[in-house]
């Protein structure tokens, strides 16, 4: 099968024209424009988009634009939203954001999966995974019975399909994960290269829970009977697992709203990744998130929903809609390399490099494709990718099978022979 676009973004600044050839479900070569059996016309054509931090758990519907009272509120709400809804109630919600993430043309999701909920949802889905095993501990041992390389053993051997899915570790966030604990979880996964996922700085008084043991952090561990004192590290968390040496190199980190510039280039050093969530931060009503300095420093920046709870949609178009909006000064191209490219080379970095590929149209990649209009009323001197931003959605393919279509005869499916 070959589909020929108007603009085919391999992560250049100026997507051209082409054809892809689509074999067994992988691309086969990059071809000039030509003959085609399915010519999209004026699109950009790319990798799938990535949604590089989500809680298919929490695809639900959020009762306001911004969060009506204080982020601790919301936290305890969500603990609440999780205990009414049950198992059922939770794989449904997981269900409803694999829907609407596929109708989105999101091809994959790194999705953070409390209980196993998301595992369930996903079981026979065709959207690709990486799978984090959210820890929370506020105990100073994981476990009485098995030790933290026990645990993580006991999830990540679970994966059914390697093919489609990944398993990794999330211990939640410095503040719900005793440091001891942490520590431990750390040096595993940098024995074992397990991928892992925090979400770290997301409050502003984490910093002060963590170096001086008081403020608000203090106050919401006392609530689960925590002694705050045992969060004093005197650093932030960054710094202090650098030091000891147990910063490893796997992972993402989640948020980062109130990273200085050393943690930034800590991050940078260390070969780690950060995750924005521009919709979900406008929803916390914070201050202006440093993505800008942290790309300026060198650290590799995706995209995320973070929960439809919070961002109000699981649309990574839409997510850089918001990114534009709150960082105009990022290019566009760099913006859709947040959401294509940077995702799938911290996995490829990582020895993950075939359930995804490059994100740049290479020969052997997966053909998970996604094709984005350009609306006819774009400015005659905006570029095609800036223009883009403003589209929609026209057609998704995983593995070469066409999984949303609105686009004409975009139905002609090049999957592999065995999944017909």
């Amino acid at each position: 099968m070959r589909i020929a676009a108007d603009y085919l973004f391999t992560g250049e600044e100026n997507p051209s024209p082409g054809r892809l050839v689509i074999e067994n479900g992988s691309i086969a070569k990059i071809l000039p424009p030509g003959e085609s059996d399915l010519d999209l016309g004026a699109v950009i054509l790319s990798s799938g988009l990535v949604n590089s931090h989500v809680h298919l758990d929490l695809s639900l519907e959020r009762d306001s634009d911004t969060i009506p009272g204080s982020f601790e509120d919301w936290l305890k709400g969500v603990v609440e939203a999780r205990r009414k809804l049950g198992d059922r109630g939770l794989v449904e919600a997981a269900v409803t954001g694999i829907e609407e993430s596929l109708s989105n043309g999101t091809t994959a999701v790194f999705d953070i999966d409390p209980r196993g909920h998301s595992c369930e949802a996903l079981r026979d889905s065709d959207l690709k995974r990486v799978l984090f095993r959210e820890v929370i501990s506020l105990n100073a041992e994981l476990s009485e019975d098995k030790t933290p390389a026990e645990i993580i053993d006991d999830f990540v051997g679970e994966t059914s399909d390697p093919s489609r899915e990944l398993r990794a570790l999330s211990p939640h966030s410095p503040y719900t994960v005793h440091p001891h604990v942490m520590t431990e979880l750390m040096k595993c996964c940098e024995e074992k290269k397990l991928l892992w996922a925090t979400h770290v700085a997301e409050a502003e008084w984490e910093q002060e829970l963590l170096t001086e043991g008081t403020g608000a952090g203090a106050e919401f561990l006392k609530k689960f009977g925590a002694d705050p004192g045992d969060w004093n590290l005197g650093d932030s968390w960054i710094s202090d697992l650098d030091a000891k040496g147990a910063l490893s190199s796997t992972g993402l980190i989640i948020h980062g709203n109130h990273c200085s510039g050393d943690e930034f280039r800590q991050i940078a050093a260390n070969n780690l990744a950060l995750v924005w969530c521009p919709s979900s931060h406008n929803y916390f009503r914070r201050p202006a998130h440093p993505a800008p300095t942290a790309i300026e420093m060198g650290v590799e920046v995706m995209l995320g929903t973070d929960g439809r709870l919070s961002a109000g949609h699981l649309s990574m178009l839409e997510e850089m809609r918001s990114a534009r909006t709150a960082a105009p000064q990022i290019p566009a191209a760099e913006l859709w390399r947040m959401v294509t490219i940077h995702p799938r080379s911290w996995l490829a970095r990582n020895g993950h490099s075939s359930l995804l590929g490059s994100g740049r149209l290479q020969p052997g990649d997966p053909a998970d494709l996604v094709a984005v209009s350009i609306p006819d009323n774009s400015a005659a001197n905006e570029s095609p990718l800036e223009a883009a931003l403003q589209g929609s959605v026209q057609a998704c393919w995983i593995d070469g099978r066409v999984i949303n279509s609105s686009a004409p005869d975009s139905n002609v499916d090049s999957g592999r022979e065995e999944d017909r």
